[in-house]
């Protein structure tokens, strides 16, 4: 998050709250196999640890951000971007361990390869569309408002483990209707923010990209993951594992 331009689209003025919602959600998501583990985290591996520091230092960049832009701090806005350049590539070295991590459980549980192969599909979209969103954020740095749709959109390309698990433990879904509305929300918050920023007048082109990119990551899931390629392109890597 680097930019120097003031900001002025008063309908975001408080996007730091949707971030804090979507970051409320995961962590009760995961509550019941990390946070609310606290202080023993039984079980629980140094890279799982990892992976949660990465994670919730994002999050809080993506609450502070706006509120330095707002104070008009922009000096230590751009501190805090490029601070990103480091933190991004770590968490996406960390969901690939975390990936390495459930590939050498399942394995050690002898579950059907291709059902293994399959579950790889999450982490390795969850990267792509992250780096993706994150990257065309960087590339629009000096324009504010580009700048400032790609980033919330990346908090919504990092929420689906969260979203799942929040759907299957608050609400008591099944493993399938959990995954699904797992991509439903994210897609719905975009598609609403498109739908505002129309009203306002505002140009959506970046929401519509990360929309795309998004729903083709999404809904992938139902027919990717099974076929002859990936299985054979996930078999390839997982050899690294």
């Amino acid at each position: 998050m680097d930019t120097g331009h003031k900001f002025t689209e008063s309908g975001y003025k408080n996007v730091s709250l949707l971030f804090v919602v979507i970051f409320g959600i995961v962590v009760l998501g995961f509550f019941k196999t990390y946070f609310g583990l606290f202080p023993t985290f039984n079980n629980v591996t140094t890279i799982q640890h990892i992976h949660g520091l990465l994670f919730t230092t994002w999050f809080v960049l993506l609450f502070v951000q706006p509120l330095l832009i707002r104070s008009g701090k922009y000096k230590a806005h751009r501190i805090i971007g490029r601070f990103t350049y480091v933190l991004v590539p770590c968490i996406i070295i960390s969901i690939h361990f975390i990936a390495r991590e459930a590939y050498l459980n399942a394995v050690a549980g002898h579950g059907p390869m291709p059902a293994i192969l399959a579950g790889m599909y999450f982490p390795t979209y969850q990267i792509f569309d992250f780096f993706v969103l994150y990257l065309l954020a960087i590339i629009n740095k000096n324009r504010t408002p580009y700048h400032m749709r790609y980033m919330i959109a990346t908090s919504l390309a990092i929420a689906g483990a969260g979203l799942r698990r929040f759907f299957m433990h608050v609400f008591g879904m099944g493993g399938a209707d959990a995954v699904l509305y797992g991509f439903l929300v994210p897609d719905l918050i975009l598609v609403g923010l498109i739908v505002y920023d129309r009203i306002k007048g505002n140009n959506s082109r970046a929401y519509i990209i990360a929309f795309i990119i998004l729903a083709v990551s999404h809904y992938g899931y139902y027919f990717i993951p099974q076929s002859a390629l990936w299985q054979s392109v996930a078999g390839y890597f997982v050899r690294f594992f």
